[in-house]
């Protein structure tokens, strides 16, 4: 199952970790070995608690970079990057950084809005190396999301997908909580000759 396989999809991998939040999956990705991790998300402004009463707005790539930095030794191979999904630009970017894409894409609760899954789909493709892995976790909130994991075919094909345990069901809601593992598809080429 995946669990097993968890540190060896990340360790001495480049990881890019999509709507990242608080960046929780991609820290943890550092703390399993990875060579490099990208915390991306869109830049926007979130609220914080700052103590008894008092609220703190600050950036979301901002408080993403706070959250690295207090991650101690591993702090060095994690590093933070606007992504909002879809947008040329931050893909641009990201490309020109990481000409070969990543190694192993990770996303965690991002299936929430069928809206959102022709970007989301495009980033993957986009980010993804030659031979990535992807993961995504998710609740199961609308029934969109199984058709979203099939529409990364072909160029993903499945490797495994698992429910997780009723305490996690519980904790996100009652809804039932699935991780899924892709891997880049390799092009499958015509003929037989060597080209």
């Amino acid at each position: 199952p995946l669990e097993r396989r968890g540190a060896s999809i990340v360790c001495g991998r480049s990881v890019i970790e999509l709507g990242a939040g608080t960046g929780a999956v991609g820290l943890s990705a550092a703390a399993l070995g990875a060579k490099h991790v990208v915390l991306s998300d869109a830049d926007s402004v979130v609220t914080l608690a700052a103590g008894p009463g008092e609220r703190e707005e600050r950036s979301r790539l901002e408080s993403l970079a706070e959250n690295a930095r207090l991650n101690g030794e591993r702090a060095a191979a994690v590093s933070v990057a606007p992504c909002r999904w879809g947008d040329a630009a931050h893909l641009a970017d990201l490309a020109g950084r990481w000409p070969e894409g990543f190694d192993t894409v990770v996303a965690s609760d991002v299936l929430y809005s069928p809206r959102s899954y022709a970007a989301l789909g495009a980033t993957i493709r986009a980010l993804a190396g030659a031979d990535a892995t992807v993961v995504l976790a998710f609740p199961e909130r609308h029934g969109g999301e199984a058709r979203f994991v099939e529409g990364l075919a072909p160029a993903f094909a499945l490797v495994d997908s698992e429910a997780a345990g009723e305490g996690a069901a519980a904790a996100a809601g009652g809804a039932r909580l699935r991780v899924v593992e892709l891997r880049r598809a390799r092009p499958r080429w015509c003929g037989g000759g060597d080209g």
